[in-house]
């Protein structure tokens, strides 16, 4: 089964980690406030201490903070996902960003990872607030076993 990463666990985050926690998924988890993530500890999350950390070990690394300067933070320092973001995994940003910063972390992950056979598929939502982002050789090959996943996991329970 994929594995999952969350970095920001606030409201958003947290909410959604519970839900594939419920799931049955594999969660692994990292926020600036380890109090944010106390009741996720108790339901079985996986605690990692940086966001590096977090693109090490999973296979999906979701990002959901609250700012562009706290994304570009946890995407760009030196322990930040670029530095563990390899080549197959992907990275959905679903953080309340202008749309452009998205994309533009997405162009730093592919200069960094390799970037004959990584694809990029931003799509921006029609709110300046939100650019979901994800990046990897194929959307859809990528999401989709995801999907399938959480639905029959959702039907099992």
């Amino acid at each position: 089964m994929t594995t999952l990463g969350f970095v920001g666990l606030g409201h958003m985050g947290g909410n959604m980690a519970a839900r594939f926690l419920a799931a049955g998924y594999t969660v692994y988890g990292e926020s600036r406030d380890r109090r944010h993530a106390d009741d996720l500890l108790h339901q079985g999350l996986q605690w990692r201490d940086t966001p590096r950390d977090i693109a090490e070990t999973v296979d999906v690394v979701i990002t959901s903070v609250p700012d562009d300067a706290v994304l570009e933070s946890v995407a760009s320092e030196p322990d930040g996902i670029l530095a563990g973001l390899t080549e197959g995994k992907v990275w959905v940003d679903m953080s309340t960003v202008n749309p452009r910063t998205s994309p533009s972390c997405a162009n730093s992950g592919r200069r960094r990872t390799s970037a004959r056979t990584a694809r990029d598929w931003c799509s921006s939502s029609r709110s300046t607030s939100a650019s979901p982002c994800k990046c990897s050789p194929s959307p859809r090959a990528s999401f989709l076993p995801i999907a399938q996943e959480s639905t029959a996991n959702a039907r099992s329970t």
